[in-house]
């Protein structure tokens, strides 16, 4: 009885480390981002859009890869995993943020990065239905090049809005001066270490708790394991709206979606071409809703506030309730 004890608590010990190190990790990260966006003198969107993006997406970028690598039949497994991630972005880890302070849009980002979220959203099914029910090489290659217009895009924004940046940072307050260079990569590479390591113990440990209470393994895939592995999007996206840095929040959202479709999902299918179910379809078009909804409450009023985020989360517990649904029956 002692050991069971005991390893409770090691468990639960271990639940509690890993959201401090997310926390703290993710605050490290968002600091070392930041510096380095002025550094660089890039725009803190931009910054979100690809190197925190991208940070974040790491661990299912490596599994997902490394499954298709494997075996076929888990690259199937791995986009349904992968449309799940993208739905929890937008739905809690957008929503989460915005119920903590209220997101302020760019205009920049409804009129240049939106339309490629919504993009890349409606080309998936359209690839799946046209494909034969099937998630062809032919598919994998179009995502990828609609991946590379979505990187010279953004290098190109970059580039333009360098100027606007430079100068609105003339006089900027002795408090906001950028870390080194050194200190902005340990910050970064260090805090995005400790976030994605934090992530995975925080998995492990949940997934024992969850067996010890009796939860099935396919609950606790959809659950606690896919919420596990966005716990990096939603830590860095949460400290950065707290931080005031709501650029950063979203264009972490909408540059993790990208990077899961179009890079990912797109590398899937080219390395081990996969069948696509029914229920792959139908979360597509989940993900599309969810783009659409994100898109109109953005440029209604160039804000998504909390009565916003609350309502990202309520659709989420109806997908998460028909996910369940669907898998008993």
């Amino acid at each position: 009885v002692s050991k069971i004890m005991l390893h409770w608590i090691i468990m639960i010990a271990g639940l509690i480390i890993s959201f401090i190190l997310l926390v703290k990790g993710a605050d490290f990260f968002v600091d070392g981002c930041v510096s380095i966006a002025r550094l660089l003198r890039v725009p803190d969107l931009i910054i979100g859009l690809t190197i925190v993006a991208m940070g974040t997406s790491a661990p299912e970028a490596a599994v997902s890869i490394s499954s298709a690598v494997s075996n076929s039949e888990n690259a199937g497994i791995t986009v349904g995993n992968l449309l799940g991630s993208n739905l929890l972005n937008i739905l809690i880890i957008l929503g989460v943020s915005a119920v903590i302070v209220p997101i302020s849009v760019q205009s920049s980002l409804l009129k240049k990065d939106f339309p490629l979220l919504l993009g890349s959203a409606i080309i998936v099914p359209l690839l799946f239905i046209t494909g034969g029910m099937r998630g062809t090489r032919f598919s994998g290659f179009v995502l990828e090049i609609m991946f590379i217009i979505f990187m010279v895009w953004t290098v190109i924004n970059a580039n333009t809005s360098r100027k606007t940046v430079i100068d609105r940072r003339e006089d900027q307050q002795p408090d906001e001066k950028p870390l080194s260079v050194p200190k902005s990569i340990i910050y970064a590479v260090g805090g995005l270490a400790v976030v994605i390591g934090g992530g995975q113990l925080a998995v492990y440990c949940a997934k024992d708790i969850a067996h010890g209470i009796g939860i099935s393994e396919s609950l606790i895939g959809l659950t606690v394991v896919a919420l596990g592995t966005s716990l990096p999007e939603l830590i860095t996206s949460v400290v950065s709206a707290r931080k005031g840095k709501s650029d950063l929040a979203l264009g972490n959202v909408i540059g993790s979606n990208l990077f899961n479709i179009l890079m990912v999902m797109g590398l899937s299918m080219i390395i081990a071409p996969f069948d696509v179910t029914m229920k792959n379809v139908i979360d597509s078009l989940c993900v599309l809703a969810a783009s659409i909804i994100c898109y109109v409450f953005a440029a209604t009023r160039k804000k998504i506030g909390r009565a916003e985020g609350m309502v990202f989360i309520l659709s989420y517990a109806v997908y998460l309730t028909y996910i369940i649904a669907r898998d008993v029956i």
